[in-house]
């Protein structure tokens, strides 16, 4: 497979995961601020463990193609985090 679509993948699978995050952080909030925060820190680490460990052994890239991949998973998460928020808009 192409590291187009490793890119595409890694950008898209970070977009939903972001997405789920943050829905399972506020859900978790609901019942416990603690549990939701900490949750989240956990769940999140996690995550970027197992995307390391599973790319590590899928791919062999150069590091330009590894900077493009980090950049593609980040925007991701980001674009998911913000769009879940303006969505889903937090009561405080």
């Amino acid at each position: 497979m192409s590291i187009t679509l490793w890119i595409g993948g890694a950008f898209v699978l970070n977009l939903l995961v972001g997405a789920a995050l943050v829905l399972g952080v506020y859900k978790l909030m609901e019942q416990r601020v603690a549990a939701g925060a900490f949750g989240g820190v956990l769940v999140g680490a996690a995550i970027i463990y197992a995307e390391a460990t599973f790319g590590e052994e899928m791919l062999t890239v150069t590091v330009s193609e590894m900077k493009l991949l980090v950049l593609a998973a980040a925007a991701g998460s980001v674009l998911g985090v913000l769009g879940t928020l303006l969505v889903f808009e937090p009561e405080i």
